[in-house]
């Protein structure tokens, strides 16, 4: 798969940090590009309504918006947030399966596992997350969390991985520096990179042409 090229030249940072979000939550190929398009829109109407809130000097000064952004109402952001905050949550779950996958294909050997879980395996891992998902058989988080998530786990691991090593320094991050940091775009595109390759290296088997690839320009 071509990779999705990422150009802070042409693109506003929000707009960039609010397409990763999109596709982390709706990678499937049955997503519409329509359903894409709307959540996309909205993100980055929260993106600028978080942007005012956190600096209200920003506001007064000139700004290269689209009216399709400042034009989203509220009612649109919400419904659509509603829905992405679902699918951010299953695949911060699914990033927490995979990651001991990434350290056994880093390191050569199987990490410590947490207590009761047997072996590392999909079916353990979903086992071990069985508590933050809502579901009683493990066997329905690797139908409804960890199979929908594949084609972006590596974007997924990567985001769970810089949010779990900022938190004890910055506190619990929210979904803003996702879209509005630069810095912090850029670093979860280049993890993610990497990620893929270890993947591609791991037990998962996962089709490197399901992956869905990005790259800074």
């Amino acid at each position: 798969m071509d990779p999705r090229c990422i150009d802070f030249r042409q693109l506003e940072v929000y707009e960039i940090g609010a397409m990763l979000v999109t596709w982390l939550a709706f990678p499937g190929e049955k997503e519409s590009e329509d359903r894409r398009g709307r959540v996309h829109a909205s993100l980055c109407a929260y993106a600028l309504r978080a942007k005012h809130q956190s600096d209200p000097e920003w506001l007064v000064s000139p700004q290269p918006i689209k009216p399709l952004y400042a034009l989203r109402t509220q009612w649109d952001i919400d419904r659509d947030l509603r829905t992405l905050e679902r699918r951010f949550r299953d695949r911060m779950i699914a990033a927490r399966m995979a990651i001991g996958f990434l350290k056994e294909a880093v390191t050569g050997e199987v990490p410590t596992l947490p207590a009761g879980i047997k072996r590392l395996s999909v079916n353990q891992m979903a086992l071990m997350v069985l508590d933050d998902t809502g579901y009683t058989e493990p066997e329905n988080v690797e139908t409804r969390i960890w199979r929908p998530s594949l084609p972006v786990i590596h974007l997924a691991t990567a985001i769970q991985l810089i949010l779990h090593l900022a938190e004890p320094r910055t506190g619990r991050l929210g979904l803003e520096v996702l879209l509005l940091d630069r810095g912090i775009i850029e670093l979860v595109v280049r993890t993610a990179d990497y990620h893929r390759s270890v993947i591609i290296q791991s037990r998962l088997k996962v089709d490197p042409e399901r992956l869905i690839r990005f790259r800074l320009t």
